[in-house]
């Protein structure tokens, strides 16, 4: 059986019919290989190639992103797996009682890992596409040809209420460490970029105006050539057509197509092929290619301008950034408090919670569970290597505490918020519990 399929068979296999759900979703796993043509990451079915290469993440003076993420993944789904347990629960319990209060008796997580251990493992068996196993989005198998899923699709067919995404980063941070949540917004605030696209220059310039005055003013720039707003533009026509635009914002860059994105993986919204086809490159259209002829016409589209991606993307706890950002920020809050609980850290010097990243990030957008994307460290600071080198544990800890948080809350929780996500207004929509209906 091919990798992608037995990982998600084994996964739905091991399934039972209890609790809620959480996906611990280490980033990365495999590298960065040559040709991309052959090893990148993704593949577009109607044009038969990888339009990106595969991001193998950061590594520091022994410190390797997608083995000491998976790492901590694997020791918090060990914790929340004592949850399946009557003896377990007693256990966790003591845990969680050193971050809050447990309301009642300790409830059942079913807890998945959204892919394996990372590409060093058993490197000669998978030496042949050594990033099958990791890929964010569907492949096509190297000797068959037959699509295999990606981690966004393995992750939508387990359909879970919480992904927790885990990556560190090699950027600069304080010397004590820092962390950040990892949001993208949703179809309240792209339409922005819609509309500038049609405007004058009058409506361009308040349009523009209006932009400055959100939270999402400190847009992630991915390249240098483009300042924050034209980065936010680029992103926000990846986000509708799949091209990036240029720098004026305005006009499509045809080099440098990224792809449909929600058509490159499994689940209920995407399109077929035909579809595609019929509709690229008409104006009124949803594959039209320029932004300003762009409708936002079909499954995908009513999904991203509707009421749970608002609830999950925008607005929310923290202001801005929905049930997203505050389930992130909790991850953050109680990895500080883990650090604190367990002597590591005192309140100056545990890791800070510095600004969010902002951009047009995949698994926040193309999964319909609440998304904490988190950057857990920074390698650059000596304390956070420290930290990732010989402190796993407690990042494990702080991650299976911070889960049954968001899921059912914790009383006095002290440096975290310990409210739980609003669940139920996801699982009691009319047309039925959003975080099921996404299965294709």
């Amino acid at each position: 059986m091919r990798i992608g399929a037995a990982v998600t068979l084994a996964l739905l296999l091991s399934a039972s019919a209890f609790g809620y759900r959480v996906v611990l979703d280490p980033g990365h796993g495999g590298r960065d290989q040559v040709p991309h043509s052959l090893y990148g990451d993704k593949f577009d079915r109607r044009l038969g190639i990888y339009l990106d290469k595969f991001r193998e993440g950061a590594r520091h003076r022994g410190v390797w992103e997608f083995e000491v993420m998976h790492d901590i993944g694997v020791k918090a789904k060990a914790l929340l797996d004592l949850t399946q347990t009557a003896e377990g629960r007693e256990k966790f319990g003591k845990i969680l009682a050193r971050y809050g209060k447990i309301s009642g008796s300790v409830q059942q997580i079913e807890a998945f890992m959204s892919r394996e251990a990372g590409y060093t493992e058993n490197y000669f068996e998978r030496r042949d596409d050594l990033n099958a196993a990791y890929r964010l989005y569907d492949y096509p198998d190297q000797k068959t040809g037959a699509l295999q899923p990606g981690t966004i699709s393995r992750i939508n067919a387990l359909a879970p209420e919480l992904v927790i995404t885990l990556h560190l980063t090699h950027t600069e941070a304080p010397a004590s460490g820092g962390m950040a949540a990892v949001i993208t917004p949703g179809y309240r605030t792209y339409s922005l970029a819609h509309r500038y696209a049609r405007a004058n220059a009058e409506g361009r310039q308040a349009i523009r105006a209006t932009f400055g005055k959100t939270a999402w003013n400190r847009w992630f720039i991915s390249d240098d050539r483009y300042k924050v707003f034209p980065s936010f533009m680029a992103d926000a026509f990846i986000y509708y057509i799949g091209f990036w635009s240029k720098a004026d914002g305005l006009h499509t860059d045809f080099t440098r197509f990224r792809g449909h994105r929600h058509n490159l993986i499994t689940w209920r919204y995407a399109d077929s092929d035909s579809i595609v086809e019929s509709l690229y490159g008409k104006a009124g259209e949803r594959y039209a290619t320029s932004l300003a002829a762009f409708e936002p016409l079909g499954p995908f589209w009513e999904r991203e301008k509707g009421e749970p991606e608002d609830w999950r993307r925008e607005g929310g706890e923290e202001g801005f950034g929905g049930d997203n950002h505050f389930a992130g920020t909790e991850v953050l809050r109680y990895t500080r408090a883990a650090f604190m609980v367990n002597g590591f850290d005192t309140a100056n010097t545990a890791p800070k919670i510095l600004a969010p990243y902002l951009s047009t990030w995949a698994v926040p957008t193309y999964v319909n569970a609440i998304s904490a994307f988190v950057e857990l460290a920074h390698t650059t600071s000596k304390r956070d290597h420290l930290r990732m080198a010989r402190y796993r544990h407690i990042y494990a800890e702080a991650i299976a505490v911070s889960a049954y948080s968001l899921l059912y809350g914790l009383g006095d929780a002290r440096v975290a918020k310990g409210k739980p996500i609003n669940l139920a207004r996801y699982q009691n929509l009319a047309g039925g519990n959003y975080f099921k209906r996404v299965k294709k």
